[in-house]
């Protein structure tokens, strides 16, 4: 889990700090960083 929640830290903070895109296009893909990531981490674990 710890790998999905720092990729989705990198995505807002690519927006906040470096301005590569939109504050509500990073939004939508740390959130489908998370909960795509979640899913896949309790399907292939569980």
């Amino acid at each position: 889990m710890g790998l999905v929640g720092g990729a989705g830290v990198v995505a807002i903070l690519g927006s906040v700090l470096g301005g590569l895109y939109g504050l509500g296009m990073a939004l939508f893909i740390a959130l489908a960083i998370w909960i795509i990531g979640a899913t896949l981490i309790n399907v292939l674990i569980d």
